[in-house]
C-alpha cells in the first residue's frame, strides 16, 4: 500500500498535482457545462460522462507530462530542474509512461463511437509525443514549437472534449477554441519567459530565445488582451445562446457579462492611470489582484460556478458536481477567501468608507 501511494503521488501527481491544476480541460471546464445548459443534458448519465471524460483528460495530461520528462531527464539535470525520473532508470520511466498512455487508452475507447474522436484523440498523442522526442522534438523549433505546444497542450484538447460530447456549433467552437488558444499561449511563454536564462544557457531554442527577450514579452501582453476580448465573445455567445434562463424578463447571464466588462475596463484603466507602468503578468506566484482575478479565477472559477448553479436547478443531482467542484477549487478554503481579489477590494472599500 505504502509504494501504491508513492507511485500515485510521485507520477499520477507529478510536480504537486500539476496534471490537475494546469489540466486545460479542468482550466476551461466552464465549457462542459455551457455543452450542458446548451444541449439540455440534464441527466445523471451526464454526470456520468464527465466523470470518464475527466479520468481520461487526467490520464492523457500525465503521459503529455511525462514524455516530456523521460525525454528532458538529461537536460533537466544540466539546468538544476527537478525531473519525476531523475531516479528512475530508463526502463522503469519508460514502462511509467506507457502504463498512464494505456490508462488514456482504456477511458477514451468509451467515446469513440463519436464522430472526430479517434482522429483528435490520435492527432493529439502524436504531437505530444512529438514535442518532446528526437528527431522531431518540437519544443526546441523556435515559434513552431511554441505553435504546436499551444497546439497540444490546449487547442486539441478541447477540440477533442468538443467531440467528446458530441458539440457541433461551429461557430462556437470557432470562437471557444480560439480564446483557449491565446489563454494556451499566455501560459506557454510565461514558462518560457521565466526559464529564458537557463535555456538560453543550455542553447535550448524555444522561442523566446529565437526571438528575443524584448519580442517574447510583446507577444506575451499582446496574448493577454486578445484573452480579455475573445472571452468577452464567449460571454456574449452564452447571453445570446441561453435565452430561456432569465428572471423578470432579465437574462441570467447578463450579470455576468457585464461583470467582465466592468472588470476589464478596471484593468485598462489601471495601466492607463499608471505613468510608470503596471505589471500585468498573472502568473506571478502569489499574486491574488485583479490581474490574476481576471485571467485565473473568473473563467477557471466563478464562471464554471455560476453555470453549474443554472444546471442543478434543472436537475438537483448536478450538486455533485457542484460538490466535486468545490473541493478541488478549495472554495471552503476561509484563507483562500480572504486572499482573493473581490475579498480584498471589499475589505478596502469598506475600510475607505
Amino acid at each position: 500500500m505504502k509504494k501504491l501511494f508513492y507511485f500515485v503521488n510521485h507520477y499520477l501527481g507529478w510536480r504537486n498535482w500539476s496534471v490537475l491544476v494546469y489540466n486545460s480541460v479542468l482550466e476551461n471546464v466552464f465549457l462542459i457545462f455551457y455543452i450542458a445548459l446548451r444541449n439540455q443534458f440534464f441527466s445523471i448519465y451526464f454526470i456520468a460522462d464527465f466523470f470518464v471524460f475527466f479520468l481520461f483528460s487526467m490520464f492523457s495530461t500525465t503521459y503529455g507530462y511525462l514524455i516530456n520528462d523521460l525525454a528532458d531527464k538529461n537536460l533537466d539535470l544540466r539546468h538544476g530542474k527537478q525531473n519525476t525520473f531523475e531516479k528512475d532508470s530508463r526502463t522503469k520511466a519508460s514502462l511509467t509512461v506507457f502504463l498512464f498512455l494505456s490508462l488514456s487508452v482504456v477511458f477514451g475507447l468509451y467515446f469513440v463511437k463519436n464522430t472526430y474522436f479517434l482522429f483528435l484523440w490520435v492527432s493529439w498523442a502524436f504531437l505530444a509525443t512529438s514535442y518532446s522526442v528526437k528527431p522531431i522534438r518540437l519544443k526546441e523549433r523556435g515559434k513552431i514549437g511554441l505553435i504546436f505546444v499551444v497546439l497540444t497542450q490546449r487547442v486539441l484538447p478541447m477540440l477533442i472534449l468538443f467531440a467528446a460530447f458530441g458539440y457541433y456549433d461551429w461557430m462556437d467552437i470557432a470562437v471557444f477554441t480560439t480564446y483557449i488558444l491565446f489563454r494556451g499561449l499566455s501560459s506557454d511563454l510565461n514558462h518560457q519567459l521565466e526559464d529564458y536564462e537557463r535555456d538560453r544557457y543550455t542553447d535550448t531554442n524555444t522561442y523566446a530565445v529565437r526571438s528575443g527577450l524584448h519580442t517574447a514579452k510583446k507577444v506575451f501582453h499582446f496574448s493577454l488582451e486578445a484573452e480579455k476580448i475573445l472571452l468577452i465573445l464567449c460571454l456574449g455567445i452564452m447571453y445570446l445562446k441561453l435565452p430561456q434562463y432569465k428572471v423578470y424578463g432579465v437574462s441570467l447571464l447578463l450579470p455576468v457579462l457585464v461583470t467582465y466588462l466592468l472588470l476589464c475596463g478596471l484593468t485598462w484603466w489601471r495601466k492607463a492611470s499608471s505613468p510608470e507602468g503596471v505589471d500585468v503578468n498573472p502568473f506571478i506566484l502569489g499574486r491574488k489582484d485583479i490581474f490574476q482575478f481576471i485571467h485565473h479565477t473568473f473563467p477557471s472559477v466563478l464562471l464554471p460556478v455560476y453555470l453549474l448553479l443554472l444546471l442543478v436547478y434543472e436537475n438537483p443531482v448536478f450538486i455533485f458536481l457542484l460538490l466535486f467542484l468545490s473541493v478541488y477549487r478549495r472554495l471552503y478554503s476561509m484563507e483562500l477567501i480572504r486572499s482573493s481579489f473581490p475579498f480584498q477590494l471589499i475589505r478596502h472599500i469598506a475600510r475607505q468608507g
